[in-house]
């Protein structure tokens, strides 16, 4: 796979550029205070770890697009190979269900998708696919972070430099317990089974309170059949989430 070239910034950067202004600047956003905070991380990490020495054989790595949105609980985030449904590169997507992690934890699942970003740019061995190679691996133990390989997971929590950068802004890595031997569950799951939330769009009959979880989050019209025949009228869903 060809490795990404660094984006015209007069197009996908600027664009890029506009988002974050965006998103660091509009404080109706649920993700606003959160958005804004990360988004400054990314550039510290850049600065500290993934791109610290200016060359003059490539322009510098590029920031990354954030978004948030509702996925299984047991992902963190993710990186989008290729581009966005704006035509943007380099997005990185956390997952809202599992923001009410220590800042610690999520500082160290954005550094680990930004490694994704500076592997498909500047890396010798960008992948085609979500997985941990070794490069990836490698770059992200000289971090602190712990990987394992191929599959999405860490196998220890991060330390190194990691941990010492978070030091140097008094954010101090949590207590994490051990994961008994047979246990499925990694290690920044608390024990017993979570409930993961439905990212379904959630409906409700205003007569028979029929609920009904549908696949599609645009505005759409659902009738309730017993109570319409009941009525002699539409009797629609209402919209509850």
């Amino acid at each position: 796979m060809e490795r990404l070239q660094v984006v015209d910034l007069e197009s996908g950067e600027k664009a890029k550029g506009a988002v974050r202004h965006n998103a660091e600047n509009d404080p109706t956003w649920k993700h606003f205070e959160l958005a804004r905070r990360l988004y400054g991380w990314t550039d510290t990490f850049r600065e500290r770890f993934l791109d610290p020495i200016a060359r003059i054989d490539r322009g510098k790595l590029p920031g990354p697009v954030l978004g948030f949105d509702k996925e299984d609980y047991r992902i963190l985030a993710w990186y989008r190979l290729g581009k966005n449904a704006f035509g943007l590169d380099d997005e990185i997507i956390l997952n809202e269900v599992n923001l009410e992690r220590p800042l610690y934890s999520i500082l160290e699942t954005v550094l680990h998708e930004q490694v994704h970003l500076w592997q498909q740019r500047f890396g010798e061995h960008p992948v085609k696919r979500n997985y941990h190679n070794q490069e990836f691996v490698d770059k992200c133990e000289s971090l602190g972070l712990h990987p394992l390989p191929v599959v999405g997971a860490h196998w220890m929590p991060a330390d190194g430099p990691f941990e010492q950068l978070m030091r140097e802004h008094g954010i101090l890595k949590p207590d994490f317990e051990p994961v008994p031997e047979g246990e499925k569950r990694e290690y920044w799951m608390p024990p017993g089974k979570k409930k993961g939330r439905s990212t379904l769009t959630l409906w409700e009959c205003p007569d028979c309170e029929l609920k009904v979880r549908v696949g599609v989050s645009k505005d759409i019209e659902l009738a309730c059949m017993p109570c319409t025949r009941k009525r002699g009228e539409s009797v629609t869903l209402v919209r509850k989430q």
